[in-house]
């Protein structure tokens, strides 16, 4: 199935003109458990382009970050993933777990949704942003310690010397995800992949944290994919919007489009379960479930 492309003609992501930083193809992505396969990710196609963010939009447990995983390949034997995820026409799919490694955090970095669980709370901040700088661009240990403390100033640490020489433990949960964002941006990378990264953050640290991504995407030309359920940050912060229901993307297109006027009924639905300003508790419209093959206004209800 090809999702509803909003208000733009539908362009296959490895067709003509100039190669994408990512271009994603019929992607799938199964987990084996007990002999029995689940597939959680089915025929899922985007392209990202240069300096520019795609937002995939949907509900917890639409698919949203196995998608952004697996064009990491990070779950090795525990999944089957099959289709195509080349980055700048080179195929991933299937590449050595070696390779795989040089790539990640190099030219492809994330930012996870919980930063706790992503830093080493017995390594001090500086130490392992370093590492990762040491690994990737094999940098002498003292101008990767300098590096380092020029990174949290870059991502708005006002003390970047002394949060350097902090353990994650004594960081706030904002102070840490810049942290993580320190890492990831540590190498340069061209693909930056953002899974839900203001999860459990306070409104106001939240949005730091998305003006943090949008300022270093628009200095230095990384393309963006970012999952998030809040339809409000897909619109703030959006180039695209790629919309995903039951592990398939079912509507894409410019943020504006898609959002202002959607053209598949589940999008529609999503977008008025919104809560608004002047609709009282419990009257917003109840979701109701589509069917999975469903691609436009002819969708039925499940």
């Amino acid at each position: 199935m090809t999702a509803v492309e909003t208000h733009s003609q539908a362009v296959g992501p490895l067709g003509d003109g100039p190669v994408p930083p990512l271009a994603v193809e019929g992607l799938r992505t199964a987990f084996l458990r007990r002999g029995e396969r689940t597939e959680i990710v089915r025929d899922v196609s985007f392209t990202l382009e240069r300096g520019k963010t795609l937002m995939l939009l949907g509900e917890s447990g639409s698919g949203k970050s196995v998608t952004a995983r697996s064009v990491l390949q990070l779950y090795g034997r525990n999944a089957d993933i099959t289709g195509s995820v080349r980055m700048n026409g080179k195929e991933l799919v299937g590449v050595r777990d070696s390779e795989m490694r040089t790539i990640r955090g190099g030219v492809i970095a994330m930012v996870p949704q919980d930063p706790t669980g992503a830093l080493d709370p017995l390594r001090r901040i500086g130490s392992q942003i370093a590492e990762v700088i040491r690994v990737h661009q094999r940098t002498p240990k003292q101008s990767a310690v300098r590096r380092a403390e020029e990174l949290l100033a870059q991502v708005g640490i006002q003390d970047p010397k002394r949060v350097a020489a902090s353990y994650p433990h004594e960081l706030s949960g904002g102070m840490r995800q810049r942290a993580v964002i320190a890492i990831a941006v540590s190498c340069d990378p061209q693909i930056l992949i953002a899974d839900e990264p203001t999860t459990a953050l306070d409104v106001t640290v939240q949005k730091q944290i998305l003006d943090l991504i949008s300022t270093l995407r628009e200095e230095t030309g990384t393309a963006v994919l970012m999952v998030t359920h809040d339809v409000g940050v897909a619109a703030d912060y959006g180039d695209r919007v790629a919309v995903m229901y039951r592990g398939r993307l079912i509507e894409q297109g410019a943020a504006r489009s898609v959002l202002e006027n959607p053209q598949h009924p589940y999008t529609q639905g999503l977008l008025a379960a919104q809560p608004r300003p002047g609709v009282p508790r419990g009257t917003l419209p109840t979701m109701i479930a589509w069917s999975p093959e469903a691609t436009g206004p002819e969708a039925v209800a499940s």
